[in-house]
Order: C-alpha cells, then structure tokens, then sequence
C-alpha cells in the first residue's frame, strides 16, 4: 500500500505500565541486532546538536532525550524517564525492494534471541512513500505490539519499525521507536521530530523541556 499522507503517529496505548530500557548490541552483516537491558544508564549529551551516526547522516536528539549507547555506525536514544526509545543504524542498503528489506531487518531482530524482542505484532500492512528530502528518498513503516524480555519479566511496548532508502547512495536506515504505556503523548511529536532530523530536516528546540 502507498501513501503520500503524513506519518503516521504511534498508536494509543494500553498496557501495564511498567518501565524498561533497551540498547542497540551491535550491527552484523548490515543487519541490525537490539539488545534488551534493565540497568543501563543514560548518557546525557554535552551540547543540544546533532548526533552523526555515518558520514552525512545525523540525528538530533529530541529535548529531554540523551543517548543509552552507540556504535561506529547505529545509535539508540531514550527520553527523559525511559519510557520511549528510539534506534537507527545506517547500512548499506541491501537492494531496491524497501519493503523486502524493512521485513528482513524486523526478521532479523525478532529472530534474535538475544534482542530480547518477543511476540510481534504487525498492526497494519506495510506503508510505502516517496520523500522530498536530503538522506533518504524512500520510506516504508509498519506499527507494531510486541513483549521485550528482560531480567524483571516482559514488558508489553508498542512502536513502529521504519525502513529508509537514499537512493543515490544506495544507504538505508532501520529505525526502531518504542514506547511502554508509562510513555506520555509528548513523545510522539518527538519521535517524528527525530525521524525527520534523519531524513535532512532541521528539529526546532525552541520548546525543549
């Protein structure tokens, strides 16, 4: 299915509302692998600019968010009370089929036992659209539920699996935003925020908490 509408914003929330946190482990083989952990602590940035991931590709951190870990070429960011987190690793993109690729990555992940990503539920078919922006041109998204186990049990999250392609570059971004039920609305707006800083846009701070 193709759409030119805007993002979509993640959906409501109800599950127990319980905290969690999780990092990225490490990138192999350009595929991504996410690690769960309940006692990492958050690193909060020096300055407000932006974070770069490769050459040419950055994010900047919505307000109150700080980086829980990062690696040569992925970062994963947490807001203020670790109750929503947001990853991305840029790779090289493996084809032209974004959907394909978006579906491997969540393969990949949910195939990861060590990711700790347990009970996946797609919410929706996956989204496809084309963009107007510097880094990437292609996006495809997917909602989802899923359990993330760690050592106090699992923790019920919800969030959205994104896929971004650069097609002169052939670079492709895997993007992971989730949030438990303790998660305010606020950060929605700020995933969206962040996700466009990815895609070349600028994020305003004017209203940083």
């Amino acid at each position: 299915m193709t759409t030119s509408s805007p993002r979509v914003h993640y959906q409501a929330r109800g599950f127990a509302r319980r905290l969690w946190m999780f990092a990225i482990a490490g990138v192999v083989a350009a595929a991504v692998v996410m690690i769960a952990t309940g006692n990492r602590q958050s690193v909060r940035l020096a300055s407000a600019g932006s974070i770069a991931i490769v050459n040419g590709v950055s994010i900047t951190p919505a307000p109150g968010w700080t980086v829980a870990h990062r690696g040569p070429n992925w970062v994963a960011l947490s807001d203020n009370d670790s109750s929503a987190q947001l990853q991305v690793a840029v790779k090289p993109a493996d084809g032209t089929d974004l959907v394909g690729m978006l579906q491997a990555d969540i393969n990949q992940l949910s195939g990861t036992p060590a990711a700790g990503l347990i009970n996946v539920k797609n919410l929706s078919a996956p989204i496809t659209r084309t963009l107007q922006d510097t880094n990437f041109q292609q996006e495809a998204f997917i909602n989802y539920t899923a359990d993330v186990s760690g050592p106090q049990g699992s923790i019920p999250v919800i969030g959205t699996f994104n896929e971004l392609l650069n097609t002169s570059t052939h670079q492709s971004a895997f993007v992971d935003f989730r949030q438990d039920d303790s998660a305010t609305t606020q950060v929605d707006s700020d995933g969206e925020l962040m996700i466009n800083s990815l895609l070349g846009q600028p994020i305003s701070r004017a209203g940083e908490r």
